[in-house]
């Protein structure tokens, strides 16, 4: 995930929209580089960070306001995710 996305999250207390926005570290030559690191909020009052290994494979989430559940969903969607405008180029 390059660009921050937006997730509905349909869960047992009504539909949520979950904001995701990647973490960037900006290495030498001014290039940006994917830390695995995802910022995760809603109007709801779920805010934390959803962090991922190199692979995205296994995840850990420091925040509150999501369940277990609705957060293995969002992991999932996180890793299967496809840039809209990039999805073509991946065919």
């Amino acid at each position: 995930m390059v660009n921050p996305a937006t997730y509905y999250l349909d869960t047992a207390n009504g539909g949520r929209l979950i904001n995701i926005e990647p973490v960037f570290e900006e290495i030498a030559g001014g290039d940006l580089f994917p830390t695995g690191r995802y910022i995760i909020t809603d109007a709801g009052g779920a805010t934390g960070e959803m962090r991922f290994d190199g692979d995205l494979a296994e995840w850990e989430w420091d925040g509150a306001g999501l369940e277990d559940n609705d957060l293995k969903r969002l992991a999932h969607f996180i890793q299967e995710y496809n840039e809209p405008e990039l999805a073509g180029y991946l065919d």
